[in-house]
């Protein structure tokens, strides 16, 4: 089952923040309350913890991309057969629609 990590509320005022470095890369391990992912508002920089252990399946924003608050950053799953499948399913249904539908 995935875990999503989301973009955190780091403040009553802040409503984005900005993806500045991934400290993990897709496929690796994160223990649950390491850091992920450092991000950037106009008042605060923060490393954000992973919400639970597993493999950091997919990255969902890169980096120097602005997201609001609450937008999903990265899904880790428990078992890296499913971090895989996920990827790998992913990769192929963006190949299909990259491709021109022939008749």
């Amino acid at each position: 089952m995935a875990v999503e990590l989301i973009m955190p509320q780091m403040g009553e005022s802040i409503a984005e923040g900005t993806v500045v470095r991934w400290l993990k890369k897709e496929g690796d391990w994160v223990d649950r309350d390491e850091p992920v992912v450092s991000i950037t508002t106009e008042k605060v920089d923060v490393e954000v913890p992973a919400p639970a252990s597993g493999y950091l399946s997919r990255i969902m924003v890169q980096e120097g991309e602005t997201v609001p608050v609450g937008k999903v950053l990265a899904t880790i799953e428990e078992k890296k057969e499913a971090a895989k499948v996920e990827t790998k399913t992913e990769s192929l249904a963006s190949q299909t629609e990259a491709q021109p539908e022939v008749k």
